[in-house]
């Protein structure tokens, strides 16, 4: 029997000879010379293309997934992806705004979120000075199906994996899946066959009239009355855990803070919401996902495919209970087992050795500060961790009141948040004949005397600086979308509105840290060391499928296979 390394060393070929060239990097980090010509990881050798390319390319995104949560020693899918995978044991973010739109945009677009377009999950469009959601539409023909508001991909200003393969093969089909509405339509990209979410409203799956004018009937049968609710167990019980007790400070209190979280039962409206903040909404997704491969026949012919799948249920969990609560660890443990159930179906249904998955996440999160104190490590100057939120706020905005646009006007007509972001409204600026940038000054100085608040960047101290700080945050800025200041709270800071839980954001590692695996067809096993990032996915994908790239993409093809490679193994696993 041939090794799984030499089988990745033969070349065959079909067709006209096709040449390629080899590009080695000098420096880490370094990008191609040439506008359009995707550059290999540090120090690394471009690859042949493979002879005969996978059939179905999987994307999985966990959401909030953090690295140090995952380990090859799990039993179930992902433990076989860190087992059986090609591991980039560094990889983490390549951007300092990390919430959930932003890090779905990078993993297929191959582009920083500036260039995607997307500054956060929120922003607020100076135009109107209104706060905008990021897969928000303003054309009512592209209304949710069963539900409320316009979704489609408008906001996302370039094309993703999906558009470069139908590009290639017209007949390639292309779906996305996910619990949250923003990760299946920035996965989705611009033009796919499909692109489904949850609804907690009726308790189902549904896509915008962007997509389709009506709901599949798979889909249908899927959300009906013998859907994946019937099996649901009326309350959500779990072990205690392995890290702390079931019951914690600062976890939030909705679905009690002690296994036996309300689940399936009740009215509907509660039922929808309890689902979507429990491990059964991952159920539900992979479920849907095995569908939507039966239903649509992917993988099925040598047109390859793609289907992207994001489990939002770890993001909706871990917010409330923190990583390491007995919440998310049995959340986790899911995962892991749906995921191996998904690819022993695949290995029937598709071949195990004809589709590649990818494993990645959007971003990390915080502790819950109340561990951080416990263990006498948080880095937040606030009491616990927590800032309060509505005394800073409201000084703040009377400081802006008092010295601004009293006594007629609010202060929340001058000056706006969006998360981490500040906005000052261009029209009131104009309208009142106030000095900009003498403003955006004294704004600055208020910010940076609250306690929590280590540093507040405009954009000329973005573009000023050479830290590495600033280069994050520089590759989430979107000029026309981005707040005029930038926040950044000190480490280990939370903030949240009710005083629970934990959030993400930051540009620091606990947010940026997340796994990137590549498995199966055309990949190498191994521990692969160097820079390596989300944003990579989608040209090393392309690079594997043979697919042309838009130009001057700044994501990087990573090594999948290649001898070249070898001396940046650090450990290969063989099956």
């Amino acid at each position: 029997m041939i090794s799984a390394a030499r089988k990745f060393q033969i070349i065959r070929l079909r067709g006209l000879t096709v040449l390629f060239s080899l590009c080695i990097l000098a420096l880490p980090g370094a990008r191609a010379s040439e506008p359009g010509q995707a550059a290999v990881g540090p120090g690394l050798a471009a690859e042949p293309k493979l002879a005969a390319g996978p059939k179905l390319v999987v994307v999985v995104a966990i959401d909030q997934l953090r690295k140090d949560r995952v380990s090859a020693a799990l039993p179930g899918g992902l433990g076989r992806l860190l087992r059986a995978g090609r591991n980039f044991i560094d990889s983490d973010l390549d951007h300092g705004i990390t919430n959930t739109c932003p890090g779905h945009a990078v993993m297929l677009t191959g582009v920083q979120p500036g260039r995607a377009g997307i500054a956060g999950n929120e922003f607020v469009d100076r135009n109107s000075w209104a706060s905008r959601y990021c897969v928000e539409d303003d054309n009512s023909d592209y209304q949710v199906l069963g539900g409320q508001g316009n979704r489609s991909p408008r906001m996302l200003q370039v094309d993703a994996l999906g558009d470069w393969l139908k590009a290639s093969y017209p007949d390639a089909r292309v779906f996305s899946v996910a619990g949250k509405d923003r990760a299946a339509i920035m996965l989705g990209g611009q033009r796919p066959d499909g692109a489904y979410w949850y609804n907690a409203a009726n308790i189902g799956f549904t896509t915008s009239g962007y997509y389709a004018p009506t709901i599949p009937a798979y889909l249908q049968e899927f959300t009906g009355p013998a859907s994946f609710r019937s099996g649901l167990p009326a309350l959500w019980e779990h072990p205690a855990g392995s890290y702390r007790p079931d019951d914690f400070a600062g976890e939030a209190t909705a679905n009690l803070r002690v296994s036996g979280h309300p689940l399936n039962s009740g009215e509907v409206a509660a039922i929808g919401k309890q689902i979507y903040a429990s491990p059964f909404i991952d159920t539900a997704t992979l479920q849907l996902a095995r569908v939507l491969v039966e239903q649509e026949q992917l993988g099925q012919d040598n047109t390859p495919d793609l289907l992207a799948i994001s489990l939002s249920g770890n993001d909706n969990v871990g917010h409330l209970y923190g990583p390491f609560s007995a919440e998310a660890e049995d959340t986790l443990q899911n995962i892991d087992q749906q995921l191996a159930v998904f690819m022993d179906f695949l290995d029937a249904r598709v071949g195990p050795n004809s589709y590649v998955m990818v494993l990645s996440s959007d971003h990390g999160v915080a502790d819950l500060p109340e561990w951080r104190s416990l263990n006498g490590d948080s880095q937040c100057p606030a009491k616990g961790g927590r800032p309060a939120l509505l005394p800073t706020l409201a000084s703040l905005f009377w400081q802006v009141y008092w010295q601004q646009t009293g006594p007629f006007d609010m202060p929340g007509e001058l000056v706006k948040f969006a998360g981490e972001q500040v906005y000052i409204n261009p029209a009131y600026v104009t309208a009142n004949n106030l000095n900009f940038a003498q403003f955006e000054t004294q704004l600055q100085d208020m910010l940076r005397s609250v306690a929590v608040v280590r540093q507040v960047w405009s954009r000329a101290d973005l573009a000023a600086s050479t830290t590495e700080e600033a280069r994050l945050l520089r590759h989430s800025l979107v000029p026309a979308r981005s707040g005029d200041l930038i926040l950044q709270l000190w480490p280990d800071c939370v903030v949240r509105s009710d005083g629970t839980g934990t959030t993400h954001g930051s540009l620091y590692d606990y947010d940026r840290a997340i796994p990137l695996v590549f498995y199966g067809a055309g990949v190498l096993p191994g521990q692969v060391g160097g820079a390596a990032h989300s944003v990579d996915i989608a040209p090393t994908l392309a690079d594997l499928l043979g697919l042309a790239m838009p130009a001057g993409l700044d994501g990087r093809i990573l090594p999948l296979g290649s001898a070249a490679a070898a001396e940046h193994i650090v450990e290969t696993h063989h099956q």
